[in-house]
């Protein structure tokens, strides 16, 4: 008797060795690994597996990035050339070498300017163009010999993963005189969540817009037009939109911003609009489930209204 509680006791000593530590590695591995579809309580890009949108910090363009629940990425611009080295910065600490599919909205040099530069570091599969303009980004970018061009029209929709898609609004085949009122402007929809880019419009392409494809405005989330400037985002467009969530890509920060931009600042805030600017809350990341979305922000600065 004596032999076998000894035994016994042995047993269970060796037993415990083994399985505690076993048990707080695996605890470990398993919070180290473990993802989320619920984007409140996600800590990271890395843990959520929804829809991710980054509205990049840069010092003079606009330049984006989606990334699918499927795994596939979409750039939409590059920004000036200035910026380029910053964005192959941000897709290098997010471990992305392949963008499948690059959006060129129009041809202006802050939206474009840094192609050449980033075709350099990253691989482009596909880029998509606005068809009624294809002609004069392709004489402006040097897309030399990209694997797909795919021509994008008003009323056309792209399915990107389960539940995602692309729908264009702009340019129609009416063209405008001034080229930023003739970019590309979609819908990207997620289930019930929609963000809509507006590329660099105006007044001229939202009034167009608002007779033609008012229905497909609304949306939660609205990447502003034209940088905020005072010449975008008029007051018919806003209420068609009604964000809840606004972001303007600018690299201006509040001192420096004018009073024709300081204009569209106090109509989102008169909306109620809660708006952010890359130049002073850094990059803006939204995380979408499809029936919910958070916004995080790089910096703690205050934008127009939070």
């Amino acid at each position: 008797m004596a032999w076998f509680n000894r035994t016994g006791f042995r047993m269970a000593v060796l037993l415990l060795l083994l399985l505690v530590p076993a048990g707080c590695s695996i605890d470990h591995h398993v919070q180290k690994t473990i993802k989320t579809d619920d984007p409140k309580a996600s800590e990271s890009e890395e843990q959520f597996r929804g829809l991710i949108i980054n509205f990049f910090q840069l010092p003079d363009g606009e330049s984006s990035l989606v990334r699918l629940p499927n795994g596939k990425t979409m750039l939409i611009d590059t920004g000036s050339e200035k910026d380029a080295p910053m964005i192959v910065k941000e897709l290098a600490a997010r471990k992305i070498t392949r963008i499948d599919y690059l959006v060129l909205t129009n041809d202006l040099p802050n939206h474009t300017g840094g192609y050449g530069e980033l075709a350099k570091a990253i691989q482009i599969d596909s880029v998509l163009l606005p068809k009624l303009t294809a002609y004069t980004i392709k004489h402006a970018v040097p897309l030399g010999d990209v694997k797909q061009i795919q021509l994008l029209a008003a009323g056309d929709t792209l399915p990107l993963d389960q539940g995602i898609s692309l729908f264009v609004l702009n340019p129609t085949d009416n063209l405008h005189l001034a080229p930023q009122d003739n970019s590309l402007v979609f819908r990207l929809t997620h289930k019930k969540m929609h963000v809509l880019f507006t590329s660099g419009i105006g007044q001229a392409a939202e009034e167009q817009l608002l007779m033609r494809d008012k229905a497909h405005l609304p949306s939660e989330i609205l990447k502003v037009g034209e940088q905020g400037s005072n010449q975008s985002t008029s007051q018919p467009f806003l209420q068609a939109v009604d964000p809840q969530v606004a972001v303007i890509q600018t690299g201006k920060s509040l001192p420096d911003i004018k009073n024709d931009e300081a204009e569209t600042l106090e109509r989102l805030h008169e909306s109620w609009t809660e708006t952010y600017l890359t130049s002073q809350n850094g990059t803006i990341t939204i995380f979408s489930s499809g029936d919910d979305y958070r916004v995080k922000r790089d910096k703690k600065g205050k934008g127009a209204r939070e």
